[in-house]
């Protein structure tokens, strides 16, 4: 894995001031099994590039939730409203429109301030006045929130930094699948890691990724490239994946193929009952050694298993 930075000469900002391919959802605000209308569509989109979610104040709707995720293309919004029409069906509404820019982008993100996970404080550059209080062996991510591409405030991006705080990082490369704005790859070289490769198939969350890589100094440290799963031939000791429970269940067999032996598959983005499946999908690779949940949201990491020797003679 390289150490000197290769930054993506496709990655580049959406302009605000185009119009938006946007869907909005409309429908009960939690399920029968408790979980919320945005975390279920959340995961449902999350295959398709969303940009951001934001969620739309009704007044006097208790019960409803109204929701509004912009998207890279029309054709991933399109997409999207599929997959979300056939998953939740007709007692979720859903509709497509093209927004023009009028500060959501901003106005989803004003309020974010610095969080801690572990030894990890991720700030946005108008709270690093938080981060005058870091122990020693804390590390900081500046983070600038950008079209919804990771700021560390979701669970799922919650347990994939705990879990890379799970295991040894020191000299090791890491490989970031669905890397965002880069929170996760930047992280694991400011918590010892070598170098870290980060890959993501969007363009607009590889220009996000790589004004992370500036703001933090590691530019040298981390490689972001543009590409799918299936693009990915790179294998690393440490592969860490926050994508949704069914893409890590789907490609199970590509994402463990990336770790090597005996290294660790640091999983993310899994709703607790999704959790049985990718477990099962992963087990008779290695075992999970470690398990964390934050509300709905699981995180996982399995030991891939060393190659065995060869069988002494009869």
């Amino acid at each position: 894995m390289p150490t000197k930075s290769a930054r993506s000469s496709t990655a580049s900002k959406t302009s605000l001031a185009s119009p938006h391919p946007a869907l909005d959802v409309s429908g009960p605000d939690r399920d029968e099994g408790g979980l919320t209308l945005a975390d279920r569509v959340a995961a449902l989109v999350d295959d398709f590039a969303p940009s951001a979610i934001e969620e739309i104040d009704e007044r006097g709707e208790t019960d409803t939730a109204h929701l509004r995720v912009f998207f890279s293309s029309a054709p991933d919004r399109d997409a999207a409203q599929v997959a979300v029409a056939t998953a939740c069906g007709p007692a979720v509404r859903t509709s497509t429109r093209s927004v023009a820019d009028d500060g959501w982008a901003a106005r989803s993100q004003a309020d974010l301030r610095a969080i801690r996970v572990g030894r990890v404080i991720v700030a946005p550059p108008w709270d690093l006045a938080t981060t005058m209080a870091a122990g020693a062996d804390d590390v900081v991510v500046q983070i600038r929130p950008a079209l919804g591409f990771g700021s560390g405030h979701h669970p799922t991006t919650r347990l994939a930094l705990l879990g890379l705080q799970q295991v040894q990082l020191a000299g090791r490369d890491v490989l970031d699948l669905g890397t965002g704005s880069g929170v996760l790859a930047v992280a694991a070289v400011k918590l010892g890691a070598r170098a870290a490769v980060g890959i993501d198939r969007d363009t607009d969350a590889l220009g996000s990724a790589e004004e992370s890589l500036v703001l933090n100094g590691v530019a040298d440290q981390v490689e972001l490239r543009s590409g799918s799963l299936a693009d990915t031939r790179d294998t690393a000791p440490i592969v860490v994946a926050n994508l949704t429970g069914a893409t890590l269940t789907a490609q199970c067999q590509a994402i463990s193929a990336l770790s090597r032996p005996d290294g660790y598959l640091i999983l993310s983005g899994i709703l607790d009952t999704e959790a049985r499946a990718v477990a099962a999908a992963y087990e008779p690779g290695g075992p999970c050694i470690w398990r964390a949940a934050e509300d709905e949201w699981v995180g996982m990491i399995f030991r891939k298993k060393a190659p065995e020797g060869p069988k002494p003679e009869a």
